[in-house]
């Protein structure tokens, strides 16, 4: 009985131990690694051929806190920010599609 025990107890523990001994699959690492290279690169190209610049329209404008005893930034900033964020949004409405 203990010798059928300790034979069923040591092949489950070869059997949970030898899947992590085993090592990485570095052909499937290296087909992932091309296929986003890959990828990658036709994004590029998409952008580069498109008319419209890859940053129209600009991200959403978040503005620090500019008042109170914790300011992150002062009023004028605050405004100088939103000039910047107003003229990038008309420059992609006047850009040629």
């Amino acid at each position: 009985m203990r010798k059928s025990f300790l034979i069923l107890v040591s092949g489950l523990i070869l059997g949970v131990v030898l899947p992590a001994l085993a090592g990485p699959d570095f052909q499937v690492i290296e087909k992932a690694r091309k296929a986003k290279q890959v990828a990658a690169a036709e994004r590029r190209a998409d952008m580069l051929s498109s008319k419209g610049s890859p940053n129209c329209p600009p991200p959403p404008l978040v503005l620090p806190l500019d008042h109170g005893p914790r300011a992150l930034t002062t009023q004028g900033e605050n405004r100088w920010r939103k000039a910047r964020y107003e003229a990038q949004l008309k420059a992609c409405k006047n850009a040629p599609s």
